[in-house]
């Protein structure tokens, strides 16, 4: 192999390693953010679930089904 050749193979690897890790930086940086966005989402489905258990405890059984509506 020539100099140039062997100069060429190089700038060549060098291009696709910087390609390579742009694309690992954008990957990490979804990730990143889809993790976040997953911790929120639980942290809201915990405060729902706790809500519909404040709101079952509040509300009677015989309060929803033996209360007539006002136009009978």
């Amino acid at each position: 192999m020539t100099t140039d050749q062997t100069s060429h193979r190089i700038n060549q690897l060098e291009i696709l390693f910087t390609e390579q890790e742009y694309t690992i930086e954008t990957l990490n940086s979804v990730v990143t953010r889809q993790a976040q966005d997953l911790d929120l989402l639980t942290t809201q489905v915990e405060l729902l679930k706790l809500q519909i258990k404040d709101l079952k405890t509040n509300i009677t059984d015989n309060d929803t089904l033996d209360e007539r509506p006002p136009h009978y």
